[in-house]
């Protein structure tokens, strides 16, 4: 990837440099009719060598209809966080379009006109802009807990009118004045500094040492980039020297390695060990911790089952969740939704088409909430996505609740609670008896 990100492969299609390295950078809004216009008559008016786009390949490849369905790989959907990461790519999509929507244009067709008029000119085509499933994984490990929750509730809240109504109405002036995506993210830098520099300063940079590494090979290239990246650009295209690393600017991040939905996770887990060890060196007979156990396996498995098919999951996805559910539930390394997923990626695909499908449907502002629900269900992304989540989430409800449902209804075996109590006790002062023992 870095090798790829400083080499001139960047280039689409190329004429031979005419040895008149620069760069001028022109500022559009992605849903701007006038930002078509004013590409098309830059482009033809400068002839360059290179026009550059703020495109990756595979954004490229869908503009061009070439890879409009390009299926999902299941452990690429189901790792870690990367069915939230979708969420914040929709958020993206999905503003853009009912923007374009709102101004009866196409989103993207700034860089679509770009690309046409290149190739009707003959002149090279440059993909400068970084890959988009990159930015979007940078962005979501830079942004806090409290972070992602604001971005999901406000996307949630957004995407079914709950939010109430814009303050302020965009004017078309307004919008060619920044690029529409970019003065959304700059919202998010008062609150996520973090998110904001992968997904607009990153990009800046990675912008730029592409441009550079053009005119330093002699070509004279029109650049059309957001009007909200401009600036950043051309400031570091007057002095490449200020540019980071590319190295700093590719490849994946891990995020932060605490987080308090990680603590909770941990601590929920050692407390979950302690308790079984505690009431073994107890003593506790052998039938009661069977039966503790049980409990926990099909308490955890009705939750983790019941709302996966809620979710739409098939039989057999959500018999897996459930099945997993009493171990994922202690370990919060694992999800039971990751292994329903995997079995219900078996019998259906996801491709990125489903993110067009879903921001369609939700274009329409006369269906009321119940149908929209209904017919988004129908797209295998959304209800992929809902089924990992309903069935992580049912077996979490389980785990809060078995302590205070389940256990009391056990206990009287034990002397109720405050014989079970005792038991813990117990299981403490021989535990410390035994490693006292130990170090003695």
């Amino acid at each position: 990837m870095t090798e790829e990100a400083e080499s001139s492969s960047s280039l689409r299609s190329s004429t031979s440099p005419s040895g008149d390295g620069r760069v001028t950078v022109v500022g559009t809004a992605h849903v701007s009719a006038d930002s078509v216009e004013e590409v098309e008559r830059t482009v033809d008016e400068e002839r360059p060598d290179v026009v550059a786009v703020e495109l990756d390949e595979g954004r490229y490849q869908q503009m061009k209809g070439e890879g409009a369905e390009q299926d999902i790989e299941a452990r690429d959907l189901l790792r870690g966080n990367t069915v939230f990461q979708f969420l914040a790519y929709w958020m993206l999509s999905y503003v853009q379009t009912r923007l374009g929507d709102r101004f009866d244009i196409e989103p993207g067709a700034d860089m679509k006109a770009a690309i046409d008029t290149a190739e009707d000119l003959g002149i090279g085509v440059a993909l400068v802009d970084r890959d988009i499933q990159v930015t979007i994984q940078r962005f979501w490990a830079r942004m806090t807990f409290v972070e992602k929750l604001k971005m999901v509730g406000s996307l949630f809240l957004g995407l079914f009118g709950l939010g109430g109504e814009p303050e302020e109405e965009f004017s078309m002036d307004e919008i060619t004045d920044a690029d529409v995506v970019t003065a959304m993210m700059e919202e998010f830098r008062r609150f996520s500094p973090g998110g904001a520099e992968a997904l607009i300063d990153e990009r800046d940079a990675f912008i730029a040492h592409r441009l550079v590494a053009l005119r330093e090979q002699g070509y004279h290239v029109v650049a059309i980039v957001g009007a909200g990246h401009r600036k950043g650009i051309e400031g570091y295209l007057d002095n490449p020297s200020t540019l980071p690393p590319m190295e700093s600017l590719v490849g994946t991040e891990s995020g932060s390695w605490f987080s308090p939905f990680k603590l909770l996770g941990y601590l929920f887990t050692l407390g979950f060990l302690a308790f079984f060890f505690l009431l073994v060196m107890a003593g506790v007979n052998d039938a009661f911790l069977l039966k503790l156990f049980v409990a926990w396996f099909l308490f955890n498995g009705f939750f983790a089952f019941t709302l996966a098919k809620l979710a739409g999951a098939r039989w057999t996805s959500a018999g897996v969740g459930g099945a997993v559910a009493w171990l994922t539930s202690v370990n919060p390394l694992l999800a039971p939704g990751w292994f329903a997923g995997y079995v219900e990626l078996r019998h259906t695909s996801v491709d990125i088409g489903d993110i067009s499908r879903l921001n369609e449907i939700l274009s329409d502002e006369e269906s009321p909430i119940r149908d929209l629900l209904s017919r988004m269900f129908d797209v295998p992304l959304f209800q992929l996505i809902m089924v990992v989540a309903l069935t992580n989430i049912g077996s979490m409800i389980a785990s809060f609740l078995f302590p205070f449902t389940v256990l009391p209804w056990l206990a009287p075996e034990i002397g109720g609670v405050s014989g079970l109590m005792n038991e813990l006790i117990a299981g403490a002062e021989n535990s410390a008896e035994l490693i006292w023992g130990l170090v003695s």
